[in-house]
């Protein structure tokens, strides 16, 4: 399989089912009253891991197809510039709500992406090395 859209299908997966079990904890145990008036919501904070996420790849295998040995030095640049595009997205929300609601859930899913982002890393240099030995 295209090692591009393995990673696409990764991230839709991920996507997928962390929203939903981010979603039915918010849910079952009520919750996601929290996001009304806040100007945020979960919808928009996985859109937004999503979308950096997506880029970060592109770059990633953009590296990766024009210099290979950089791709971990990629990957620390993207992480930081993605860390403070992050910051500027939910820097509204601090402290916004007594109970931390906002950041918390932003947290959440800002770890999931960064995993899903040493993933996508991991598999493009291990690509790498697996067609050194063939």
């Amino acid at each position: 399989m295209n090692r591009y859209l393995l990673l696409l299908l990764v991230l839709v997966a991920v996507t997928g089912v962390c929203f939903g079990s981010h979603y039915a904890v918010l849910k079952y145990n009520d919750q996601d009253h929290w996001w009304i008036g806040s100007g945020f919501s979960l919808e928009g904070m996985y859109t937004f891991g999503a979308i950096s996420s997506m880029v970060m790849v592109i770059i990633l295998l953009l590296v990766d197809y024009a210099m290979p040995p950089q791709v971990g030095f990629a990957f620390l640049v993207g992480m930081t510039l993605k860390a403070v595009a992050s910051y500027v997205f939910i820097h509204d929300g601090i402290n916004l709500l007594e109970n931390d609601f906002i950041e918390l859930n932003f947290l959440v899913v800002f770890f999931v992406y960064l995993v899903y982002d040493a993933f996508a890393a991991y598999y493009i240099v291990n690509q790498q090395e697996l067609e050194k030995k063939n």
